[in-house]
């Protein structure tokens, strides 16, 4: 079997195991138990931890049945001159937040600043950003389940197979849609939407999409996954709590919140600056291709 071959079939289980452990149970237990009842509160912790840490655990699982071993597992920190990509994976995701708030009212409301200090005080404010970012890498125990999964193993083992932007695209897409058996169940959206469910689905295959190519950077440039669990993390805590803060003028709050393609939108700024870091990162790509010829060389 070629080099290809053996890293798409290992892409291939990966995948499986991913999938399987994080949806049977899930599945299962949306049908037996509730989602109200077996996620959301804590009589049931034991079952949720394999849809949490199912992609890490897939990693590991996959190495040892193909004997892949464990050569590079990218969870050294690699502090040493990557200090601003750790800073950048908590200012991120909250900076996204305040754009996309900011956005929904330019689009579909009025910027009105009296609002605005009336949902929160800047004390509030304040204490609001320094909580999720110093929660940032203790919440990152959390979605290092998902990261040292997907960034760790899925990203390395497809960029090589179908390049950086299929890398992005199709890496999001199938990160989003492991989503589906909490999604169906409103835990990302709610359920009182057109479209529901697939407008959901979609709707979350493009988060996945955005954020997965930022967390790609953090991991390419750092050479960790522990950033891309940091900005993962502050996102699950303080992304939407973020863009809540600038949102004003919107006379049908609940009409906007459940529409897909209103807050699709709103993520305009921000798809173009990804759009921007993953051109960035096949520039770096290129280049580097194009330096090892040359040393070669001399």
């Amino acid at each position: 079997m070629t080099s290809k071959g053996k890293t798409a079939g290992r892409l291939l289980l990966f995948l499986v195991l991913a999938f399987g452990i994080a949806w049977i149970p899930a599945l299962i237990m949306n049908k037996k138990i509730g989602y109200s009842e077996w996620f959301e509160t804590n009589r049931y912790f034991l079952f949720v931890l394999p849809l949490l840490y199912a992609p890490a655990i897939a990693n590991v699982l996959t190495r040892l049945i193909t004997k892949e071993g464990f050569g590079e597992t990218y969870l050294r920190l690699r502090l040493r001159g990557n200090v601003r990509y750790y800073i950048l994976a908590a200012v991120i995701p909250l900076a996204a937040g305040l754009i996309t708030g900011l956005s929904a009212t330019l689009m579909f409301g009025k910027f009105d600043l009296t609002e605005i200090r009336s949902n929160a005080s800047w004390k509030m404010v304040v204490g609001f950003f320094l909580s999720i970012v110093t929660a940032g890498p203790v919440a990152a125990f959390q979605t290092i389940g998902e990261e040292f999964g997907w960034r760790a193993y899925m990203d390395q083992k497809m960029e090589p197979l179908i390049g950086t932007v299929g890398t992005c695209i199709i890496g999001g897409i199938i990160w989003g849609l492991w989503h589906a058996p909490l999604t169906v169940e409103g835990h990302n959206f709610g359920k009182d939407y057109p479209g529901y469910p697939y407008a959901g689905f979609a709707m979350m295959a493009l988060f996945c999409t955005l954020h997965g190519i930022v967390l790609l950077w953090l991991v390419k440039k750092t050479g960790s996954v522990i950033p891309a669990a940091i900005f993962h993390a502050v996102n699950n805590n303080g992304g939407f709590g973020a863009s809540s803060l600038l949102i004003s003028g919107i006379k049908d709050m609940e009409g906007f919140s459940g529409s897909m393609g209103k807050q699709a939108l709103t993520l305009i700024p921000y798809a173009v600056f990804c759009l921007g870091i993953m051109i960035s990162m096949v520039a770096d790509k290129r280049r580097t291709k194009q330096e090892v010829p040359q040393q070669k060389a001399a």
